[in-house]
């Protein structure tokens, strides 16, 4: 188990950003993680679990240590006619794993494909898109607490899952690591078109039959048109949560601007898009040296090749002052920032 310093961090961040961390190391086994807890550079040191690094933007170096979580496997652990229970590694690849469930035809995460990221921070972050929540198919998740080393099960009724949210970003933030994930998928097909933009792609080619397979490269499709490749240009997707706002508060900002895109949640309170407000504020394909929004989607904010992780938060910061000076609503970041 090798412990490295002053560690470049470019190839693990998909915004591309050349911070360095203090420590790093790669944990490939839950053993590992123990042995890790007892380590001087673990105790001294503040830590973060890198998820693939495709939701955090690294501000400047980070003074601490850095864990990539390589836990790997893959595994059905019970199927019968109706479900598949799925157990998946912590640091398992996200998209591999839709790929490969959508293959198999256990269905439900098929909305999801394309996301990046490894398995281990999707239920952290509750991640969603297309009208899925990874939550409808979350079963339960095995952590390990850091104070004691002892390893918890967490039901999904434990989790506090909510908008973007979880238990791991409260009550448990800092204290448990997560390491493996079970999912209970559907053995029986029934297409999910709560996403109207979904809808109306597969409209367009309504002579082909709108099979698992088709959606989920009709998602790949959009997600392609929209959002950049990381590889090719940095970023780390939806820069900002869609904000929740009450009904009262829709309906003034409603009455200035009628085509201002909304959600109406079970609650009676309205999601609106962090997109359009951002857009409006006139942030659309704007730049400032290497950091940018990108002109084909307003949630991202990229970096044309050397910008500072510090120019990228003051780019995020113009955004949050201007959407609220105009709409008195104040963004908030999907991404993490250290």
């Amino acid at each position: 188990m090798d412990i490295y310093k002053d560690f470049s961090l470019k190839r693990y961040n998909t915004f591309g950003i050349d911070a360095k961390a203090k420590y790093y190391i790669n944990i490939k086994s839950k053993e590992q993680l123990l042995s890790l807890f007892a380590t001087q550079e673990f105790q001294s040191s503040n830590h973060f679990v890198l998820g693939g690094g495709s939701n955090v933007l690294f501000r400047n170096d980070y003074d601490g240590l850095i864990i990539n979580m390589e836990i790997s496997g893959l595994r059905l652990k019970e199927i019968n006619s109706d479900h598949a229970l799925v157990a998946v590694g912590a640091g398992e690849n996200w998209h591999e794993l839709v790929e490969t469930c959508t293959k198999n035809k256990y269905y439900g995460i098929e909305n999801l494909a394309l996301i990046p990221g490894k398995v281990g921070a999707a239920p952290v972050q509750n991640i969603g898109a297309y009208g899925v929540e990874q939550s409808e198919y979350f079963h339960s998740l095995k952590a390990t607490l850091i104070e004691t080393g002892e390893e918890i099960e967490l039901l999904k009724e434990d989790c506090n899952f909510a908008y973007r949210s979880s238990i791991f970003k409260n009550k448990l933030a800092g204290k448990a690591i997560v390491t493996e994930i079970l999912y209970d998928l559907d053995r029986q097909w029934e297409i999910n078109l709560k996403y109207k933009e979904l809808e109306r792609e597969l409209d367009k080619f309504s002579f082909i039959k709108h099979d698992i397979d088709y959606v989920f490269n009709t998602i790949i499709r959009i997600r392609k048109s929209k959002l950049p490749d990381p590889k090719e240009l940095g970023n780390s997707g939806s820069f900002f949560k869609n904000p929740i706002i009450s009904s009262k508060a829709f309906g003034e900002l409603f009455s200035h601007y009628p085509h201002l895109p909304a959600y109406p949640q079970s609650n009676g309170d309205i999601k609106i898009s962090a997109a359009w407000l951002i857009e409006k504020a006139g942030f659309k394909g704007f730049r400032s040296g290497d950091a940018g929004i990108s002109p084909r989607h307003a949630l991202i904010i990229v970096n044309y090749g050397n910008s500072t992780g510090e120019e990228i938060y003051n780019l995020s910061e113009d955004v949050v002052q201007s959407v609220l000076e105009k709409f008195n609503i104040r963004l908030e970041r999907e991404v993490i920032v250290l």
